[in-house]
C-alpha cells in the first residue's frame, strides 16, 4: 500500500506542475502479449502475461520526472489450476514498476527522489558488489537481471570532486530478495510455511568512481541488510531472519590488447549464515569476480567466474565452502541490426553441480513493434542452484506494440 501511496504523490506532483508544454514531455505507451510453456509434462503453459505499459519523461527547467512501468494480467491462473491459490494472488494481477522518480539539482549535485535501480560493479547478470536493490525471483534467474531487479524508494545524490564522481544512497525502508510464491512456478518448497521476519529499517550506500591508471575504477560501501534470510530456530520453530550487512568493495574494468578485463571484490563484516541445527554463525566473508570480453565483428564474447570464501568455514553451515559460478555468453546483431542474438551458459559448481543454457532471441522490424522469443534449459543435482528447477525447462515468446 505504502508503494502505491508514494508512487501516486510522485505522479500528482507531476501533473500539477504548472505551465507545461508538450514538447516537455516524452509519451511512450505500450501494450505486450507474452507466453512460456514448459518443454515437457503436462500442463505445460505457464504463464499467458498480458501487460498495458508507459513510460514517460516530464523535462523541466528545474525538476525532471521519470515513470516507467505497466499493469500485468496473467491468464494462466484461468486456464490451469496447477497453482496454489497464493501464487493466484500474487501474479495474476500485479504492477510492475521499473522506475519513478523526481530529480533536480543543487549546487553542484544532482538529486533523485523516488523508486529507483542503482547498478554497482562491473558484472554481467552475477552480483558480487551489486548489493543495492533486491530480486523478484518470480521467473528465477531466467530474465536479464535487469528485468526483475526491484526498484526501491530512495534518495540518491551525485556529484563531482574534481576528478572523482561521488554517488550518495539512502534506501528508506528495506526490502528482501521476494522467492517465487509457494505453488508456483519455480517455488522454493525449502520456504514453505517458513515465517519470514522482514521488519528493518534503513540502508545506507557510498560510491566513488574515476579513471586510475587508464581503469575504470570505482570503490563501494554499503550498510543494510543481507537480500536472503538466514534460518534459526526460535520459540520452537524454524524462522527466517534478515540480518545486518556491512560491504566494502572494489570494481575494475581496463583494456588489455583486444580484451576488456573487469574484476569486482566485495568484503561483508561478519556475514551472518545458518548451520545444520538451525543456529546462527557469523564469519568474514569474502566474494570475488573475474570477466573477459572480447569484441569479434558484431558479437560480443563474455566468460566470467565467481566465487566466495569464508572465512572459519566448517560442515556445520549450512552453505557450501566454495560457490563458484562459471558463465560463457555471445551476442551480436544481425539483419542491419534489427535482429539481436544471445547465446548464454552458466554453470554453478557447488551441491552436486548444476548448469543454464539458453538462447535470447529480439527482432524488431519497425520502430512500433519488438518480438522475442527465449529458450531455457536446467540441468544438474536438485539440490543445486540451477539443477533444483531441472524439470523446468521452458520456451517463452512475447510481443509488443508501442503505440
Amino acid at each position: 500500500m505504502w508503494r502505491i501511496a508514494a508512487l501516486s504523490g510522485l505522479l500528482i506532483g507531476a501533473i500539477t506542475v504548472p505551465q507545461v508544454q508538450a514538447s516537455d514531455w516524452y509519451l511512450e505507451p505500450r501494450l505486450s502479449v507474452a507466453a512460456s510453456s514448459r518443454l515437457h509434462g503436462s500442463e505445460t503453459l505457464t504463464s499467458q502475461v498480458n501487460a498495458a505499459g508507459l513510460k514517460f519523461e516530464y523535462f523541466g527547467e528545474a525538476l525532471t520526472l521519470n515513470f516507467d512501468g505497466e499493469m500485468q494480467y496473467d491468464a494462466v491462473f484461468d486456464w490451469t489450476n496447477q497453482y496454489s491459490r497464493k501464487a493466484r494472488d500474487e501474479y495474476a494481477t500485479r504492477l510492475w514498476l521499473d522506475e519513478a522518480f523526481l530529480s533536480w539539482g543543487w549546487a553542484d549535485w544532482f538529486i533523485y527522489l523516488g523508486f529507483q535501480k542503482v547498478v554497482w560493479g562491473e558484472a554481467d547478470d552475477l552480483r558480487v558488489t551489486d548489493v543495492v536493490n533486491p530480486l523478484d525471483l518470480k521467473d528465477f534467474v531466467l530474465f536479464d537481471i535487469d528485468d526483475y531487479r526491484i526498484a526501491q524508494p530512495m534518495l540518491r545524490t551525485e556529484s563531482t570532486l574534481g576528478d572523482w564522481d561521488v554517488e550518495l544512497l539512502w534506501l528508506f525502508d528495506f526490502e528482501p530478495n521476494q522467492f517465487a510464491a509457494s505453488g508456483s512456478e519455480f517455488a522454493m518448497p525449502a520456504l514453505d510455511g517458513v515465517p519470514l521476519d522482514e521488519s528493518h529499517g534503513s540502508e545506507f550506500g557510498f560510491r566513488l568512481s574515476t579513471i586510475l591508471f587508464d581503469a575504470d575504477t570505482s570503490f563501494y560501501a554499503f550498510a543494510g541488510y543481507q537480500d536472503d534470510p538466514v534460518f534459526i530456530a526460535e520459540r520452537q520453530q524454524v524462522v527466517g531472519k534478515y540480518y545486518d550487512q556491512r560491504m566494502l568493495g572494489n570494481s575494475l574494468s581496463f583494456s588489455l590488447g583486444d580484451f576488456v578485463m573487469r574484476t569486482e571484490l566485495a568484503w561483508f563484516y561478519q556475514q551472518s549464515y545458518g548451520t545444520a541445527s538451525f543456529a546462527r554463525e557469523k564469519h568474514n566473508t569474502t566474494q570475488g569476480l573475474l570477466g573477459i570480453d572480447y569484441l569479434y565483428r558484431d558479437w560480443l564474447i563474455t566468460g566470467q567466474v565467481s566465487d566466495r570464501y569464508i572465512s572459519g568455514w566448517s560442515d556445520e553451515l549450512a552453505v557450501p565452502k566454495s560457490d563458484a559460478i562459471y558463465t560463457l555468453s555471445a551476442e551480436g546483431s544481425l539483419m542491419a541490426s534489427k535482429l539481436t542474438a544471445r547465446v548464454a551458459a552458466s554453470y554453478a559448481d557447488a551441491n552436486g553441480g548444476g548448469g543454464l543454457y539458453q538462447v535470447k532471441l529480439a527482432y524488431i522490424p519497425t520502430s512500433t513493434w519488438k518480438l522475442q522469443l527465449n529458450v531455457d534449459l536446467l540441468n544438474g543435482n536438485e539440490n543445486n542452484f540451477f539443477g533444483q528447477y531441472k524439470n523446468n525447462d521452458r520456451i517463452w515468446v512475447s510481443t509488443t506494440y508501442y503505440l
